[in-house]
């Protein structure tokens, strides 16, 4: 099982690989990360309508749905945030991929390095539609 970062599951909805999202894991905080990324994309990169912003939202947000939901623990999760340097969402999951014992899934550079040493980490670009 892959715990997947709102970076990973963008990238791959992007990429359509859907049934890597479908079974994979994430956390309760994905769904406000990706209504962020589709509203960043509408609203201050004008990469998307907001007609798509909502169709996007609709659709991805039924993937996570489909998705585990894995809750961290918070004091674990502050504690590493701390430690590390790791903002407290960042931290949420790479705790979550410690606590389950899934292979993390990040796109984000740094959350990436700080994983190698605690988990099996990968880039979402490394992984093959089943």
């Amino acid at each position: 099982m892959k715990l997947l970062d709102a970076s990973a599951i963008f990238n791959l909805f992007q990429d359509g690989k859907y049934g890597v999202l479908l079974a994979g894991a994430t956390i309760p905080l994905a769904r406000y990360e990706i209504g962020n990324i589709l509203w960043k994309n509408c609203r201050i990169r004008n990469r998307i309508s907001m007609e798509e912003a909502k169709e996007l939202a609709q659709v991805m947000f039924g993937l996570l749905d489909s998705m585990e939901i894995f809750t961290p623990s918070p004091g674990s999760t502050i504690d590493l945030a701390l430690k590390e340097g790791l903002t407290f969402y960042d931290s949420s999951y790479l705790v979550a991929a410690m606590e389950s014992g899934y292979e993390f899934v990040t796109d984000d550079l740094k959350l990436f390095e700080i994983s190698k040493s605690k988990v099996k980490v990968r880039k979402s670009s490394e992984l093959d539609e089943y």
